[in-house]
Order: structure tokens, then sequence, then C-alpha cells
């Protein structure tokens, strides 16, 4: 019974940790306000950018998609899409994320899926959600992947990648998170850090 309590008065005490990290972001170009979440000492979007600009999509161009999942974005519109006092992060930042929660990649993955995706945790409030993407000719992997473009590329990366399934390659597991190289053009999601 104690263990019970105990376990309950944690899961509280843990959701409200999370909750007193929250806040909001209103950006003045199009009256859009997002959720944001402190995670160490960085403070995120805690959703997917969903400004409308030259370069950007919604997921087989329909708009209901924008509003649940953000715009997909070339990497030269992501750049310059952030609102002011935020920017896109480099790959840096995103180690700096994914390190915070310590060094196990099994588990980051779904400590930042939000909870509607497929056994997420959401156990910092990023709230990753599988937006997909578009590779210039068609959309595809809505449901399966989160695609987030960096500012800067290192070693040959450009891009985190939240992925449910192997795409067949045997030397990713399933449920991962991966650095990669990706061609400058794909749709990807956004997420802005603040300065």
């Amino acid at each position: 019974m104690k263990f019970k309590i105990m376990k309950k008065l944690c899961m509280v005490v843990g959701m409200l940790v999370v909750c007193s990290m929250a806040g909001t972001l209103k950006d003045s170009r199009d009256g859009k306000t997002y959720k944001t979440v402190k995670i160490g000492k960085q403070v995120w979007m805690a959703e997917n950018l969903n400004y409308k600009t030259k370069g950007s999509v919604c997921f087989d161009n329909k708009d209901e998609n924008c509003k649940k999942y953000g715009r997909l974005y070339t990497l030269e519109a992501a750049k310059s899409a952030c609102p002011s006092g935020w920017h896109l992060p480099s790959m840096e930042e995103f180690e700096s994320l994914l390190y915070y929660m310590g060094p196990d990649n099994s588990e980051w993955s779904r400590n930042l899926r939000a909870s509607s995706w497929d056994e997420g945790l959401d156990k910092y409030g990023f709230s990753a959600l599988p937006a997909g993407r578009y590779d210039s000719e068609s959309f595809d992997r809505l449901g399966n992947d989160a695609n987030f473009w960096s500012s800067e590329g290192r070693s040959g990366y450009n891009s985190l990648i939240f992925s449910k399934s192997d795409f067949g390659a045997r030397e990713r597991p399933f449920d991962v998170v991966y650095f990669e190289y990706n061609d400058l053009e794909y749709g990807f999601s956004v997420r802005c850090l603040r300065y």
C-alpha cells in the first residue's frame, strides 16, 4: 500500500516539475502561441513550428496536418523561420538536449516523444510528434518519424531523427534517435531554441 502511494506521489511530483518549467511563446509575426519547456539549461518550443514561409509546406498539402504537426521546411527556410529571440538549434545544442537525459540512447526517443505517439513517455515535455517528411517529390513517414533540422552540421550531419522503424537497415534498431545527413531540399520539422 505504501509503495503504491509513494509511486503516485512521485508521478505527481514529476509532473509538477515538468509543468513548472513550461511556458508559452507568442509569435508576433502571425499571432500563433506555442508551448515552451525548459529542459536542463535550454528553453525549447514544445511544439513544431507552424509559421508559413517560402520553402515550407503542410504534409500532403493539408492544413489540418499543419495544425497538428507544424510545417515542413527546407533547410534554407528553416534557418530563418524561428521568431525573434529564438533560433534553429545546432547539432551541439541537440546533443546537449539528449545528453541531459543521460548516456542511454535506448530511452531518448521514448522520453522525448509525445505520449500520443506509440508509447511515448514525454518525460521532459518536449512532445516530439511523427510529422513525417517531404523529399521534394513526395510526402512520407507520417506517423513513423520526427525529423528536425539543425542550423549547422557536425561530422557531416545536419538533422536529428526520431524513428519508429528501421527502413530495413539492420544497423538501426527499432525506436531510436540518431543524427543523419539529409538533402537540403527535404522538408523537415523545426523546433526553435531560445537564445
